[in-house]
């Protein structure tokens, strides 16, 4: 390169350089254009964002029974407890136990926002399941929340199912059906009855007649029509219902899931004859038929119950008594939906729903504050599971909200009240149509007249007040008029489809 090139070279560098330090320059001084100031705002508004995303959502959660006194009180201790857990807050409503069933099934169906909800008295709640009104917690509960997965067993998921979609929480207690002769325990040590060995209707009857004796003015069942003995189906004939009325079920113990009527099996016949029988011999009360409320004195009765349920009818009594479990614990489908929570399809926050839900059933504190209220305001504790209620401030029905596992238990009752009732929901078994609803869809004019028959001599049949051998014969031809077996028909049929047979 000869100098003239070499010095033109110099001159065009040195040009660059300066034109570059003046760009420079003027960058650092000239003023921000629009364009800059969005650019520097976005990461801003982002950032604030961010912050609104981090604030916790507030969650509406309608359940059943009359408000608390003191309700706002125990909701904002709620919320300080949760809202850094799962991001959110919840606000509790309640409507009455007379109006809840039909005001929530309109306030689902209105579209009025709710995230979560007891399902149990929601009026028609299948049938909202079924029209997609709830959410498919099925792939969800496992993914965002394991710990409810796990704690909950297998079988009450599949006595949630519809259509193969799990469309509520259950809340795992007394979930299986355990029935127990229930006895006045100074009666009994009075009369020496041996109640531990009474599980049949056949060796109830001595007992039953024992105590006719002692007292010949008094009657020893006293039942009313509506219900007659309670279990009469379910645990005294062993038959898990799929319908109430008419009456159509399947037998827990039978080998295949068959759909029978009651009304025609020889076993539930003799029963029946059973009831008759002591009737007439004035061991059951004679306005049993039309008896609509049983007094609160009974010499013996039947009642679902669990274990150490003898402090809590010897409450609600009046009067010490002493029981025995004759059948049970089992579960059905009508047991396990006797209390679960749904959660919204409509709601912004399924995900912080499922996760207060998961905390309830999980987290002991939290459990027992929404159960019982606040410790020195509600209740004082009287041992390390134990507690004593002080007032009435904050009253609610605990086996709407979720598990008795991780509950404090109330004086009187023993402190492992609800470890023994878990280890005896343990050894239940279950009926072979467990998790199937029948749909009475295609049959709706034939259940209608068929409840209609049923209605007529159910209460007379139920309390022994007529002969079955005369009644139900002339009561099984009306109802197969009506269309009996066209519902049983029905009935086996989604039965068979929901065991893929």
């Amino acid at each position: 390169m000869n100098k003239k090139m070499k010095a033109l070279a110099f001159l065009l560098v040195g040009i660059m350089s300066v034109g570059t330090m003046t760009a420079c320059s003027s960058i650092e001084k000239a003023p921000v254009s629009e364009e800059n100031q969005e650019t520097t705002q976005k990461p801003q508004e982002e950032e604030k964002e961010k912050e609104k995303k981090q604030e916790p959502v507030n969650l509406v959660w309608w359940t059943i029974g009359s408000e608390p006194k003191e309700l706002a009180a125990v909701n904002e201790k709620i919320n300080e407890y949760i809202a850094d857990k799962i991001g959110a807050t919840v606000t509790i409503k309640y409507a009455s136990w007379g109006e809840y069933g039909e005001k929530l099934s309109k306030i689902i169906q209105s579209g009025e926002s709710y995230d979560l909800a007891f399902g149990a008295s929601i009026n028609n709640y299948q049938d909202l399941a079924a029209k997609g009104y709830f959410t498919d917690l099925t792939q969800i509960i496992p993914k965002v929340a394991p710990a409810l997965w796990d704690f909950i067993p297998e079988e009450l998921w599949k006595g949630m199912t519809l259509n193969n979609q799990i469309f509520g929480v259950p809340a795992y207690k007394d979930s299986a059906q355990s029935q127990y002769w229930v006895w006045d325990k100074e009666l009994v040590e009075k009369l020496g009855i041996d109640y531990e060995n009474i599980n049949t209707l056949e060796e109830l009857e001595p007992a039953l007649k024992k105590i006719k004796e002692n007292d010949p003015s008094k009657y020893p069942l006293i039942i009313q029509g509506l219900e007659g003995i309670n279990g009469f189906m379910s645990s005294v004939n062993k038959i898990d219902l799929l319908l109430s009325n008419p009456l159509m079920g399947v037998e827990y113990e039978a080998t295949e899931a068959k759909v029978i009527s009651p009304w025609e099996q020889e076993y539930v016949m003799d029963n029946l004859r059973t009831l008759y029988k002591w009737f007439n011999e004035g061991l059951i009360n004679p306005d049993a038929a039309t008896l609509t409320e049983t007094p609160k004195y009974r010499p013996v009765f039947s009642a679902q119950g669990y274990p150490y349920a003898d402090a809590d009818w010897t409450i609600s009594s009046g009067y010490p008594v002493i029981s025995h479990m004759y059948y049970g614990p089992a579960y059905s489908t009508s047991s396990i939906q006797g209390s679960f929570i749904v959660v919204s399809e409509a709601s912004k926050y399924k995900e912080e729903a499922i996760k207060f839900i998961e905390l309830i059933n999980t987290d002991a504190y939290l459990r027992n504050l929404i159960a019982f209220g606040i410790e020195g305001q509600h209740y004082e504790k009287t041992g390390d599971n134990t507690i004593k209620v002080l007032n009435d401030g904050y009253q609610v029905p605990a086996y709407s909200q979720g598990t008795f596992f991780n509950m404090y238990a109330t004086d009187p009752a023993p402190a492992d009240k609800w470890t023994a009732l878990q280890q005896h929901m343990e050894k239940a078994f279950s009926s072979p149509a467990l998790g199937f609803t029948f749909s009475t869809d295609k049959v709706n004019n034939q259940v209608a007249a068929c409840a209609n028959i049923q209605d007529k001599y159910q209460p007379s049949l139920f309390t022994g007040s007529v002969n079955p051998d005369e009644v139900v014969p002339k009561m099984l031809d009306e109802l197969n008029k009506a269309g009996y077996q066209d519902i049983i028909a029905e009935a086996q049929a989604q039965l068979d489809a929901y065991l893929g047979k």
